[in-house]
């Protein structure tokens, strides 16, 4: 006797890394490789398409600054219905998911509904761009904390700047590179010192990653410009003062020139 029921199906929410395929994990690339349905993000190399199953069902759902390719609602909606189908869904975004990548929105609609999942955790921006830089966030006596913040909606939102005053450590903001004047007065007014290195990084993990150094009043004065058109991440603290210091910045693709 035959029976139409259908198998549980699955989601596994892939943290895809900083953009390079190979910065995606072992574990993430199983499972895409294994996927039934994959509903994928902006920001993600070329390469990771050809990693893509044939037979699967690809989805587009990126979402970039007043350009979506899908609402959170109908995201969420597809998660549900692939998954009640009985498939193995892979949600892959860019980074790690679990750092503004609306995961815990995509993680309620699936535990209101009963439909199990798993998070495979990935390769951060704001730990690549550090690498890129070479840079420590965290040094012994001079940075011992590390603040994320949102830099979309930062200067709206007073509750993120609370504690600013004593903070002692690495500021890290994501998605604020249009903003760099306003941050860099409202840092200052919140006690942050004026002569606080700040740098711009800007393409991480890719073969042609840049930054611009300066100071908070020299941001507050003049901003910092983007010198591509790719993302950019603001560090500010005391860890990133070599940048300052150094008269000869490397470009990294001509480290990767002498890698490969």
């Amino acid at each position: 006797m035959s029976s139409n029921k259908t198998e549980p199906g699955f989601v596994s929410f892939v943290s895809g890394g900083p953009g390079p395929i190979d910065l995606l994990t072992l574990r993430g690339r199983g499972r895409i490789e294994s996927a039934e349905v994959i509903l994928y993000d902006a920001l993600l190399d070329p390469g990771f398409l050809e990693l893509f199953p044939e037979n699967a069902e690809i989805l587009y759902v990126g979402k970039r600054a007043k350009e979506h390719a899908r609402t959170q609602d109908e995201i969420n909606s597809l998660l549900v219905k692939y998954a009640n189908e009985g498939k193995r869904v892979v949600r892959l975004k860019g980074g790690d998911a679990s750092i503004f990548g609306r995961l815990a929105e995509e993680i309620q609609i699936l535990e209101t509904h009963g439909i199990a999942f798993e998070v495979v955790p990935g390769v951060s921006s704001v730990t690549t761009g550090a690498a890129d830089l070479g840079i420590s966030l965290t040094v012994r006596g001079i940075s011992r904390q590390i603040i994320i913040l949102d830099g979309h909606t930062i200067l709206e939102d007073e509750r993120s700047w609370i504690g600013m005053e004593n903070f002692f450590g690495t500021i890290v903001i994501l998605m604020g590179s249009k903003k760099t004047k306003e941050l860099a007065e409202r840092l200052i007014q919140k006690g942050i010192k004026d002569s606080t290195p700040v740098v711009l990084a800007e393409n991480v993990g890719g073969k042609k990653t840049t930054y611009t150094s300066s100071t908070l009043a020299d941001t507050l004065l003049d901003g910092i410009q983007k010198q591509t058109s790719g993302p950019g991440i603001l560090y500010v603290g005391e860890a990133v003062r070599p940048l300052l210091n150094r008269k000869d910045k490397i470009q990294k693709q001509t480290i990767m020139a002498l890698l490969t």
